[in-house]
């Protein structure tokens, strides 16, 4: 039995930017995987999101077309190589299913495969003072 059957996945986003075309594993997410491309493009803010209905903003620092030959997926473009494991756990993907995608079951040759990297804008966390301030501040004001 589906958990969609009570009603439980049933959500809509609210309006924003743009989502990505698959969900990320955690919000914390650096890197997504997505076998047939997209139309975002770097330095664009985007949603990231997760398959609960959670969404996050965050920036596309990178968007890496990747190739593949008889050792695994590799990016040219990039000076350096993607940590692929950490690229597989962020996607939700196998790692074994990523290094050998072109001989996987959902493979498109007329797609180009890429990988988005994530810039997480920081977050504003109040310390306990500023809480503690807040809290009087609205006791005054009462």
């Amino acid at each position: 039995m589906s958990c969609c059957s009570k009603g439980f996945c049933n959500f809509q986003f609210p309006p924003g930017p743009p989502l990505t075309d698959y969900s990320v594993a955690s919000l914390e997410a650096n890197y997504l995987f997505l076998p047939y491309g997209t139309l975002l493009q770097e330095e664009e803010v985007v949603r990231i999101w997760m398959e609960s209905g959670k969404t996050k903003e965050v920036i596309v620092v990178g968007k890496w077309p990747v190739t593949f030959d008889a050792k695994g997926a590799h990016v040219k473009a990039r000076d350096q190589e993607l940590p692929w494991q950490l690229v597989a756990l962020d996607t939700g993907f196998e790692y074994e299913d990523i290094m050998a995608w072109p001989q996987h079951d959902l493979f498109n040759p007329t797609t180009q495969p890429v990988v988005l990297e994530f810039k997480h804008p920081i977050e504003y966390k109040p310390s306990l003072k500023m809480r503690w301030l807040e809290l009087l501040y609205k006791i005054r004001n009462l």
